[in-house]
């Protein structure tokens, strides 16, 4: 699916399905590790990382879309989620622009474009809040972000989005 107001830059590194063939039962939101968007943006795309995620969004709100919910994107690497492994086969991955320090904010922009984002995931696919998770909650040991992440106050505004 083609989200409305993401810009499209189409990364190759997916898995492709047929529309309806991919059962998706979990969102991963991921923290880039960096500073600008520019640069993961760049990486998320290019063929030799051989890793992208399904959304990147800037501190200033600003989303691309690099690979249609329908496909795989690479983004959760060795995961299990609800005692299944390969998470990236049932998932869609957010990337949020973030140093991953603990310290670096999240920005109210950015936070409401995700929960918009989640949300509308959320209700087009009947997944259940409790499957919105961190990557470190699906790599636990091999990945900790988001740190930092505001989790309740996420959680408080995906529950009245997802009610609305």
């Amino acid at each position: 699916m083609i989200r409305e107001g993401a810009i499209q830059s189409p990364s190759p590194n997916f898995k492709p399905f047929k529309i309806g063939e991919r059962p998706i039962r979990c969102v991963v939101i991921h923290a880039t590790a960096t500073n600008g968007i520019d640069s993961p943006r760049m990486w998320l795309c290019n063929p030799e990382s051989k890793v992208s995620a399904h959304y990147l969004i800037g501190k200033d709100g600003l989303t691309y879309q690099l690979v249609d919910d329908n496909n795989v994107a690479w983004h959760a690497g060795e995961s299990e989620w609800a005692g299944e492994k390969w998470v990236n086969g049932f998932s869609i991955g957010i990337e949020l622009v973030n140093k991953n320090d603990g310290k670096d904010p999240y920005p109210v922009k950015q936070l409401g474009v995700c929960t918009r984002l989640v949300a509308a995931l959320c209700k087009e696919h009947n997944i259940g809040l409790k499957n919105v998770v961190a990557h470190a909650d699906i790599a636990p040991g091999r990945k900790n972000d988001p740190l930092g992440f505001p989790w309740g106050d996420f959680r408080n505004a995906l529950e009245d989005a997802v009610a609305a």
